[in-house]
């Protein structure tokens, strides 16, 4: 890989740039003479002394020790009347412009183009090292998406013109000494010293100014931290009176940063001195020496006002080029360290030439797997092996027997292909594992060996991720139910599915289906006598399962607007509970409420259980409501402005969480129902045209879109006084959906969640979404092997940590696990002996200890595996 910015621009696009180049330039530079001849001629029209006619686009090369009379003429041009050039000039100059405009537009389409694949290909440098890296390449790969990100970020002029511009820039230079030597022999050395003295002072400029700009940057991130620093010592300052040591310390700081600035401005206004000089000087000089005339010198030479003005303008284009060259020398200087570290990095991780191809073996469907003399260290792990040799005949069921990190993991990696040997030789039917393509050998000989890392997207995608599109299809939902159920997921994915939602425009037939099962359980519930553990929604009844705030909006949030976090404040609502009278009872009632709240708790500390699982407020929030507490003797008496107004409505927000069942404090009566049922309703007859797609309200006759599966089904709260009574509801509910055929919909919502990275849990409204947080260490060992499972490979190795189960469990498992696998290959690690006799006998068993294979028993070339294990 290039380590010059601009090299790696030239080699991700060499056409594109030498095309851009070529038009800039070929095309560019006679037009730019063009514009500077018809320039020089409508000036000449300005200052002519006589009518006759003048020469147009006449072009005459004078030679030093000659007369303008005597000048070789490249090009005669026309001579036209003075009425007529003007006019023919004016013409001229519009198409040079359009030809000029077009050419730009043309040139920077293909710069643009250059650029992209220049990021492109970085891009594609960078992931291809990540895929063929080693796994002991781990910290390389640390640093290189930083510096890859940051490259991108700064390469971007220098991908797309810095090849042209310095081409641009020496053909600008020519064109100005050309047009000096066509107005003047002796403004040519003139204008030569000038752009040499223009480019020096822009270059001292540029450095000291990038000077400048580090230190401000550094001198605002100084003061970023130091006020940071001074927020998290202030209980320090004020127990300890520290204020005017804070302030002598951060004033220090400020004037040693000070005055390292002070310098650089300094010295950037000392550099800006020779280039206002310049700005007085450049135009002196050239007029100096176009009047100035030896003594033989002669009325024709004398320089010509057009003349000189096109010297200029072409001088002018010069400077403007030859700064924008420095520009972008400064711009590489930056970017360059950091295509050095990449380059550096990228090579290491792609030893062979990116444009080698390499020829992979063939994937036999049987052979033997064999080790001899093998040696390997599993970074994931952290285990090693030494001295493995050992044969295996597949297909075949293998158990791998050891203690914790005697390298029993090691070895399920190793013979999986994920890790490869430090010594001796792997091989699978006579060919080395490295000698097969890394993905068809993932393919055929599946690891599940760790929890899976997940990413964004459903769960589906998640547990298909890696499979192929063959793959994809052959695994019905059917197939996927099972494979779930094998690896014991499939728990999680019902939870799921019973808290995804159900879009009635998306998918009728299940909104359908969910509305009879509705009614088929309710039928169920009284059947069995059971109808009390489910209180339902019903619109002239307040439901004591709901905290007071659902009882008010009798429906489900679409969006934030109506959120449990934002009811208090919203507008409409309060509009309502004022129109209902409702506003100081609810203060009242959130009072009450934190007053319980803070004597039941009194004695306990913020982080205790019972404190997060039943208080109505979060911890953070506690001293706020003690405070309240302490200066609030009633509802009546609170503080004036925004003070009070922020104190009423966070006691409302408490009044909208409470639960009367839940929490017992005895606040809600019969009265106070009836005029919080009297409000639901004026809550819903008045809500405004805006409101209305923020909110869906319960309706018995169709499916709530906003709610979940389960609480469409229930149509109601599952009563918290009874014992039991959520799972007596939920096995009903189950029950149900299995008889109505819902039970594969369950599942197909379950998998259809979907999963953000990083995301703690899903927000208000998104219950099909889960954080990545939400997913346990269970999940994703079941997920990983799940996406081992749907690859079907001919070779399966489990290296799962098995030894947290019950044993009962594990030996179930695998049991029902090599039944599934019965003719194809299964390497499995087992947690100990016990387990290894609680099932039928292997075709063979590895013993592994201290790091190192110590014994193989029962390998028979016969394979027995084709068979299922009793």
């Amino acid at each position: 890989m290039q380590r010059d910015p601009i090299l790696f621009a030239w080699a991700s696009a060499p056409r594109r740039h030498a095309a851009a180049l070529g038009l800039a330039v070929g095309l560019g530079l006679p037009l730019a003479l063009f514009v500077l001849v018809c320039l020089r001629d409508l000036i000449a029209v300005l200052t002519r002394s006589t009518p006759d006619a003048l020469p147009f686009l006449r072009i005459a090369l004078p030679l030093p020790g000659h007369h303008l009379n005597e000048a070789p003429v490249l090009f005669t041009g026309w001579s036209l009347p003075p009425a007529e050039l003007p006019l023919l000039a004016l013409s001229a100059l519009i198409a040079a412009a359009l030809a000029l405009a077009a050419l730009g537009g043309g040139v920077a389409l293909l710069c643009f183009s250059a650029q992209a694949r220049a990021t492109a290909r970085m891009r594609t440098r960078a992931r291809e090292a990540i895929l063929a890296s080693p796994p002991g390449a781990r910290e390389d790969l640390r640093a290189l998406p930083a510096l890859v990100g940051r490259a991108l970020a700064r390469m971007g002029p220098l991908a797309a013109v810095g090849i042209v511009v310095p081409g641009l820039t020496l053909a600008a230079i020519l064109l100005a000494l050309v047009m000096a030597e066509l107005a003047a022999p002796r403004l040519v050395p003139v204008v030569a010293m000038l752009l040499a003295a223009t480019g020096l002072a822009r270059a001292l400029l540029l450095g000291r100014a990038a000077a400048r700009r580090a230190l401000r940057r550094d001198d605002t991130t100084a003061t970023e931290i130091g006020l940071r620093d001074l927020i998290r010592r202030m209980p320090a300052v004020r127990a300890h009176g520290a204020a005017a040591f804070e302030r002598r310390r951060l004033g220090l700081r400020a004037r040693a940063a000070r005055s390292a600035l002070v310098r650089a401005e300094a010295r950037l206004a000392y550099a800006r001195a020779p280039a206002l000089a310049l700005v007085v000087i450049l135009p002196a000089l050239l007029i100096a020496t176009a009047l100035w005339q030896g003594e033989a010198a002669t009325e024709a030479d004398n320089v010509l006002p057009g003349a000189l003005a096109a010297a200029a303008g072409a001088f002018g284009i010069a400077a403007l080029l030859i700064s924008a060259c420095l520009r972008l020398w400064t711009r590489r200087a930056a970017v360059a360290p950091l295509f050095r570290d990449i380059a550096a990095i990228v090579e290491a991780l792609e030893p062979r030439s990116v444009g080698e191809a390499r020829v992979f073996a063939d994937f036999p469907p049987v052979g033997v797997l064999a080790a001899q003399g093998v040696g390997a260290y599993d970074p994931a792990s952290g285990e090693r092996l030494t001295g493995v040799d050992l044969t295996l005949p597949m297909p075949a069921h293998v158990a791998i027997v050891g203690p914790r990190g005697s390298g029993v993991r090691a070895l399920a990696a190793l013979l999986a292909g994920q890790i490869e040997p430090t010594a001796g030789a792997l091989t699978y039917g006579g060919t080395p594992l490295r000698a097969f393509d890394p993905a068809e050998r993932a393919r055929r000989i599946a690891l599940a060996g760790a929890e899976a890392i997940l990413i964004e997207g459903t769960l589906r995608q998640n547990l298909l991720y890696g499979a192929r599109s063959g793959d994809r299809e052959a695994s019905g939902l059917a197939e996927r139910i099972a494979i779930l159920k094998l690896t014991g997921l499939d728990a999680f994915v019902y939870e799921r599915g019973l808290e995804a939602s159900v879009d009635p425009e998306d998918d009728p037939a299940t909104a359908n289906a969910v509305v009879a099962a509705r009614r088929a359980v309710r039928e169920a519930l009284a059947a069995q006598g059971i109808e009390r553990l489910v209180e339902p929604f019903d619109p002239a009844r307040y439901n004591h399962q709901a905290d007071l705030g659902e009882n008010l909006l009798f429906g489900e949030a679409v969006g934030p607007a109506f959120s449990a976090g934002r009811l208090a404040a919203h507008p409409y609502l309060r509009a309502v509970l004022e129109a209902e009278d409702l506003t100081r009872t609810l203060v009242d009632v959130g009072l009450q409420v934190a007053r319980s709240t803070v004597e039941i708790f009194s004695d306990l500390p913020d982080d205790h259980p019972l404190f997060e699982t039943f208080s109505l407020f979060p911890a953070d929030e506690r001293g706020y409501f003690e405070d309240l507490v302490a200066r609030q003797p009633d509802a009546r008496s609170f503080r004036r402005g925004a003070a009070g107004q922020r104190d009423r409505e966070r006691l409302i927000g408490l009044a909208l969480r409470y639960n009367e069942t839940r929490h017992r404090f005895g606040l809600i009566d019969a009265a106070l129902e009836e005029r919080l049922v009297a409000a639901r309703h004026s809550f819903a007859a008045l809500l405004p045209a805006r409101y209305r797609e923020k909110i869906e309200f319960y309706d018995p006759a169709r499916l709530t879109a906003a709610a979940s599966l389960e609480e469409n089904l229930l149509f109601g709260r599952i009563t918290q006084g009874e014992a039991g009574a959520e799972a007596r509801v939920r096995s009903l509910v189950r029950q149900v959906l299995a008889e109505q055929g819902l039970e594969p919909t369950v599942y197909r919502l379950g998998l259809a969640t979907r999963i953000e990275a990083g995301a703690a849990g899903a927000a208000q409204g998104q219950r099909a979404v889960l954080g990545e947080g939400a997913i346990g260490p269970r999940e994703r060992v079941a997920i990983e092997f799940v996406r081992c499972l749907v690859r079907r490979p001919d070779i399966l190795v489990v290296g799962l940590t098995l030894d947290e189960r019950k044993p009962d469990e594990v030996a179930a498992r695998i049991a029902r696990l090599r039944a599934v696998r019965a003719g194809a290959g299964l390497i499995v690690c087992l947690p100990d002996e016990a387990t290894l006799r609680r099932q039928a006998p292997f075709d063979a068993v590895i013993r592994v200890e201290r790091n190192t294979v110590t014994g193989i028993d029962g390998v028979r070339l016969d394979a027995p595996a084709h068979r299922a294990p009793a």
